[in-house]
This record gives C-alpha cells, structure tokens and sequence, in this order.
C-alpha cells in the first residue's frame, strides 16, 4: 500500500509539466450472487458477497495518450481469515485512444475489453474476481461500430508454487443496420510449476463461437443470436490426442426500461471435459457447460439501469438454470459506482 501510495504521489508531482490534463477517480463494485442448485446434476449451491473499491489517479497528454495508477481492494464478506482486506492488487497501464483505434499496455481493467466474453468463455464470477489483464491489447473500431479486437493475458509466472498460464483472446464483429455477425475466440496455455516432483500434465485449451444476430431497438430492444461453439482440447500428460467437443447455443431477449427477459438454449457435447482433473484452474467458463445431457438452458429476467448522471449503477436478476437434471435458481445483484474528476488542466 506505502508503495502505490508513493507512486501515486509521483506521477501526480510530475504531472505538471507536461500533461493537459491530471484526473483522479474512484470505481466501486459490489456483487451479490446466491446459487440454489442442489437439483443440478452440475454445480453447487453456494454463494459470493464481496465488494471492491479502485481509486486511480491517471494524466493525460497529446489528447490521446493516458498513464493510470490504480489499486484494486477487495473484500469477501464475512472473511475472517484476514485481517484487513482479502486482497490488494495494483492496475498500472499505458493507453492510446482515438475515436477509432485503442491500444493498452500493462495491468488494466478487462473492461477495456470490446468483445461479449459471455460465460461460454468467462464466467460472471470468474470475471469479477479477475478483473484485471496482464499483458497487451488492441482493438480497431469503425463508424459504425464494427470492430476487432486482440488481447494477451498473462495470468501465472512459472514457480515452485504456481503454474505458467496465459489466455489469448481475440474478438469481432461485423454490425449493419440490424443484422450483425462476427466471432469470440479464446486460447489458453496451462503449463507446470517448477515442482518436478508433482505429476502435472500441460494442457492446451481452445475456444471459438462464431455466430449471427438480429437486433431491433425502437420501442423496446429485441435480440436474437444464433452461434456455434467449438473447443480443441489437448492435455499433453495423457497423449490421448485432441478433444472436439462442440454445439450450438441460441440466445434470444427483450428489453424495456432497462427490464430484460432472455433466454439462452445450448445443445451439445461436455465442453469440460477435464474438469474431474483441472476445475477452475483450467476452466473459467459456467459450469453448466458441462452437460451429460447434451442439453443446458437459462432463462432470466433482469434489471439494469444507470443513475446520478451515469455515475452509479445498479443491475440484478433471476436465473433459472436447467441442466437436463435439475432446476436451479442463481440470484445476482449488483451497485457500481464510477467517479473521475479532473484536478489539473494546464492554462492556455
């Protein structure tokens, strides 16, 4: 904490120079997220409470290039295993923005990101809880909102206790009047530790959803997006060759007032199928992906509005979860605020 403290301090005092404009600002989340699935043949009831708050401070120069330093504090609720905070991660990033092209170098907020990683690639719990990419990205974005999109996170440095892993992600689309279409696309390595005396294999883990999609706003706002999933699988260890497991998902919703009701049909094979073996250190996807019954459907109604002028949101839902088993119920609601403040603009 001195040390983020310092650096904050630093790149305030040295702003002056050559800056146009020194900003500080403060993000707040906090998520609530309550899973009744005892029913499932899949997962487990359970339930998230934690809350995360990043101040940052950041200067902006040549209008388009930006240096933020930012410190991610996060609480579990009800966590008594430590004595302050359950953790304390920094966000230090260069950024370059235009009106039609982004690059960021560093430790960054994933919402940075363009593309939709829904939870066929990243759960919403996964995503809170690693809120941050390590590593590059870039995306180039038209007039009318068509884009493409590379990322590179790197997620765990080799050593004795923690395995090398780093995940690319790459996304685009394509948007015409209504009709739209493009891709998501994943790659992750997950690679040893440097414990030779643990029998761990090397796992290579690939996922692509390209899909089409209807949108109409006026109003209400209608949804319809038809996409095919396909993952190529290999753990090394085993020399079983490549798993293809692969399906078909179908998502449709309507929306008015910031109320949505959608619903989302995959059918298809098991996409984890080494989860008996990896779990959540291979897997960031939803667990209901990994169906026996070839079949997994969620309908939800949600709410999710803005207010104070964009600054605070608030976003909760009803998920109904059937995995071919069972019923399950999952409860999420969601507060975010968002605050930036300019505290130096150099006179002209």
């Amino acid at each position: 904490m001195k040390q983020i403290a310092l650096i904050l301090t630093l790149l305030l005092a040295a702003a002056g120079a050559s800056a146009q404009e020194v900003f500080i600002g403060a993000d707040f989340d906090t998520r609530f997220d309550n899973r009744e699935h005892s029913d499932c043949n899949i997962d487990d009831s359970h339930t998230f409470f934690s809350m995360r708050l990043t101040p940052k401070a950041g200067v902006i120069w040549s209008e388009k290039n930006r240096l933020v330093v930012a410190v991610d504090l996060l609480q579990d609720f009800g966590d008594k295993e430590h004595k302050f905070l359950s953790k304390v991660d920094p966000q230090i990033y260069y950024q370059f923005n235009s009106k039609t092209a982004q690059a960021v170098a560093g430790i960054f907020p994933r919402s940075l990101l363009l593309a939709r990683y829904d939870p066929f690639f990243l759960g919403s719990a996964y995503s809170f809880y690693n809120n941050r990419i390590q590593g590059l990205a870039a995306h180039y974005k038209s007039q009318t909102g068509s884009f493409i999109e590379f990322a590179i996170d790197w997620e765990g440095m080799r050593s004795y206790q923690t395995r090398e892993k780093f995940r690319i992600l790459s996304g685009g689309e394509y948007k015409g009047r209504h009709w739209y279409g493009g891709y998501v696309m994943t790659l992750l390595h997950y690679a040893k530790t440097d414990n030779t005396e643990l029998d761990e294999g090397v796992v290579d883990h690939i996922l692509l959803n390209p899909y089409v999609g209807y949108r109409y706003e006026g109003a209400y706002t209608f949804d319809a997006r038809l996409g095919y999933l396909q993952s190529l699988q290999r753990d090394r260890r085993t020399e079983e060759g490549w798993k293809a497991p692969k399906g078909g998902r179908l998502a449709l919703s309507v929306s008015r007032w910031g109320v949505c009701l959608l619903n989302e049909l995959y059918v298809g094979e098991n996409m984890l199928p080494f989860w008996d073996i990896y779990g959540t250190g291979l897997y960031a996807s939803g667990p209901f992906y990994a169906t026996p019954k070839k079949i997994y459907n969620q309908t939800a109604v949600t709410y999710n509005r803005r207010f104070f002028n964009n600054t605070v949101g608030v976003s909760a839902g009803f998920y109904f979860h059937y995995d071919g088993v069972g019923l399950g119920l999952q409860q999420i609601l969601k507060v975010s605020v968002n605050l930036q403040k300019t505290v130096y603009r150099p006179k002209k």
